[in-house]
């Protein structure tokens, strides 16, 4: 059994095609059991370099996955795993289609990233170490000199204007509709190329992907045959990555269907704010100061509303056998925490219970402390309930706080409290 042919590499716009079976196996056991096809020539791409494999079907039947090994010659195979356990020989010959739509999404962020990554160089010297194709978007690693900035910094970011001039180069590499070729040549002759990365290389032969005059990378993936057919490239974020930055972009109909997803949110929160969109983040800054006032104001009054509270139960009101019990249905829990560090302080003998009830998700909160002079044990009471609960949480000698116990165990931690607090 030969190497597999791979029609990709001779044509990577071909969706559709048939193939003998080399060789045919069983993947797991039972109803689990699948069947994997090692073809004489395949359109499938296995994943491989940071693409993703191609998806499809054969003889109807949905591809898993796809992946090469290497067969006892130590040549390479391409393995194509099914879905499900098929009844087929070796030599028997198979219709073959792969998700062409997919196939070219892939092509246009593939390309596109060799575009994108050689415009960082030329723009900012910001070098490409790995990129990789996730569903959603592209990422590539850019690695950060000195001159870039203090990348050692918590949230080390690029300056906008760097991104910006980079994107807007790739996105004029596009307008001009450049000749890309994809093709073999001896290893030895790979001197007569600018490559933008030479790695290093075993193979006497290698693949060289060239836009023309612009970008020559070595490079086992499919691509386009011009520029254009990228659509445009989008970068819509970074984030820090060690001594990198990873830089996330869009191509083709994704780029397409991140604007459109973008202006809608933009424009349906303008409208509903009465605003052009061109003030939304003025108006969203106005807001969040008016947010923060108010929160202050709110922390304000629920401090006075816990220190009078606490002024009443030093004076032995709302207290059941010295405890007070609290179960406020809108609180947040760290308005409890809270609440709870203000009664500990407080000059009374009591202990305390609050709890937080999450309707949604089925389970509670608590936090129990009280004051100095009151005899309970808090530590005691909290690693009973943690014993009795296997929960998480602690505190000090006067409040502890845990919680995600059952709601419908309420009324057992709530005995539990009583006899713990009254021992």
């Amino acid at each position: 059994m030969s190497a597999t042919v791979k029609l990709y590499y001779e044509n990577p716009y071909l969706s559709s095609f048939e193939s003998r079976v080399c060789a045919a196996r069983i993947y797991g056991e039972g109803d689990g059991a699948k069947t994997e096809l090692i073809l004489e020539r395949t359109c499938f791409y296995p994943e491989s370099g940071g693409q993703t494999a191609d998806r499809g079907s054969i003889e109807r039947v949905p591809v898993e996955s796809v992946f090469e090994e290497k067969n006892g010659a130590g040549e390479v195979v391409i393995i194509h795993r099914l879905e499900k356990k098929l009844d087929i020989n070796a030599g028997a010959t198979l219709q073959c289609a792969i998700d062409f739509d997919a196939r070219f999404q892939n092509m246009q962020d593939h390309t596109s990233q060799h575009i994108l990554s050689e415009a960082f160089i030329k723009t900012a010297d910001l070098h490409t170490q790995s990129m990789h194709m996730g569903p959603g978007c592209m990422t590539i690693d850019l690695a950060v000199t000195s001159k870039h900035g203090l990348i050692d910094s918590k949230n080390f970011k690029l300056d906008r204007t760097i991104l910006d001039a980079a994107e807007t180069l790739a996105n004029s590499i596009i307008h001009k509709n450049l000749k890309i070729e994809s093709f073999f040549t001896p290893r030895a002759e790979l001197s007569a190329y600018n490559l933008r990365k030479t790695p290093e290389l075993e193979d006497d032969m290698v693949r060289l992907v060239s836009i023309n005059g612009y970008d020559n990378s070595l490079c086992c993936g499919t691509h386009l045959s011009s520029t254009g057919e990228a659509g445009a490239i989008k970068i819509i974020g970074q984030q820090k990555a060690n001594s990198a930055v990873r830089v996330r972009f869009v191509t083709g109909m994704k780029a397409l269907a991140d604007y459109r997803n973008k202006n809608y949110i933009i424009s349906d929160a303008a409208e509903y704010l009465s605003i052009d969109y061109s003030d939304l983040l003025k108006s969203l800054e106005r807001l969040n100061a008016e947010n923060k006032s108010l929160a202050k104001k709110k922390n304000e009054l629920s401090d006075l509303l816990c220190n009078t509270t606490a002024e009443r139960l030093s004076e032995g009101k709302y207290l059941e056998n010295g405890i007070y019990w609290h179960e406020p249905p809108d609180a947040e829990f760290g308005e409890l925490t809270r609440m709870g560090q203000i009664f500990s302080k407080a000059c009374g003998s009591f202990g305390f219970v609050l709890i937080n009830i999450d309707p949604a998700a089925g389970f509670f909160r608590f936090v129990i402390g009280k004051t100095v002079s009151y005899a309970g044990d808090v530590k005691k009471v909290f690693g009973e309930i943690a014993s009795a609960f296997n929960i998480k949480g602690g505190g000090s000698a006067l409040v502890s706080q845990g919680g995600n116990i059952a709601a419908e165990r309420l009324e057992e931690f709530k005995i539990l409290v009583k006899a713990g607090f009254s021992s």
